[in-house]
């Protein structure tokens, strides 16, 4: 059968109707790679832009906290609330009455510091008791007479509910932990959550790195920082209520015979009260 007049051969694929076979050329290895370390750095550059500064807020609260790891603490209840029942005595001093769990306070050495607020007792043990009496708003009036702090920032930082009474801003520093500063929130949060931790960790006394309550005495709230037979040796119990505040410092003396336990502290709470 011939070919109708007018019409040629051809072997081009298009003018049979195939497609043209796709173009395998592959992006050179160098490439890939390029394009790769482009788009980490990219992703970097975008994420120290965005969470930077608030990704160093992190890592200094990381450091502070094992500089100091009492500041990882949230006051938390006692577990132990029982009282002692040992052969004690009963003292006086700021205006108020207390009991200790103790008879043998050393006379010679015990009594108020002149010209402070202060009073030592002193133990035959060789253990002793400071107790410091204040004003109820002691903490608040030194932080606001401090001419390099600004009302209004302190006020923007720990919130209204704060900067009523030194137990309220006393807890609102203790509550602040390192795993509540995370990257990925504003950098004025975060700055200002430094800022507390770092006061935290001005405010923790000697042995508050074993524990850290919170506690009740009548009229007084407060917290308890340490834990009884702690390495520090010491224990530090700070009250608070509308007309005063004390802070009582338990030190147990290396080798002494006699061992301040929870009981013992607990006795001191329980027994405070306005004298009669």
């Amino acid at each position: 059968m011939g070919m109708p007049t007018g019409a040629s051969l051809s072997n081009h694929p298009i003018e049979h109707g195939e497609v043209a076979p796709p173009n395998n050329h592959k992006t050179p290895k160098w490439a890939r790679i390029l394009i790769g370390l482009f788009v980490v750095v990219l992703v970097c550059v975008a994420y120290l832009w965005f969470f930077g500064f608030q990704t160093l807020i992190v890592l200094e609260a990381r450091y502070l906290t094992r500089k100091t790891p009492a500041v990882s603490m949230a006051p938390a209840q006692l577990a132990d609330f029982s009282i002692s029942r040992w052969p004690g005595r009963k003292l006086s001093y700021f205006g108020y009455e207390f009991e200790v769990p103790w008879n043998d306070v050393d006379e010679a050495k015990s009594g108020l510091i002149p010209v402070s607020n202060k009073a030592m007792i002193v133990f035959q043990s060789g253990n002793s008791l400071s107790v410091w009496h204040g004003s109820p708003r002691a903490f608040l009036n030194t932080i606001l007479s401090n001419d390099k702090i600004d009302q209004n920032t302190l006020r923007r930082i720990v919130g209204d509910e704060a900067l009523q009474s030194d137990y309220a801003l006393y807890r609102t520093i203790l509550q602040m932990t390192p795993d509540k500063i995370t990257p990925f929130e504003s950098q004025s949060d975060a700055a200002n959550q430094a800022l507390l931790l770092l006061v935290k960790g001005i405010c923790m006394p000697p042995g508050a790195a074993s524990g850290v309550f919170s506690v009740n005495a009548g009229e007084f709230s407060g917290f308890q920082f340490g834990r009884p037979a702690n390495p520090s040796g010491e224990v530090s119990v700070r009250l608070f209520s509308d007309s005063s505040s004390f802070n009582f410092i338990f030190i147990q003396k290396a080798g002494a015979p006699a061992l301040i336990s929870q009981p013992d502290i607990n006795r001191i709470l329980h027994t405070l009260h306005k004298a009669t």
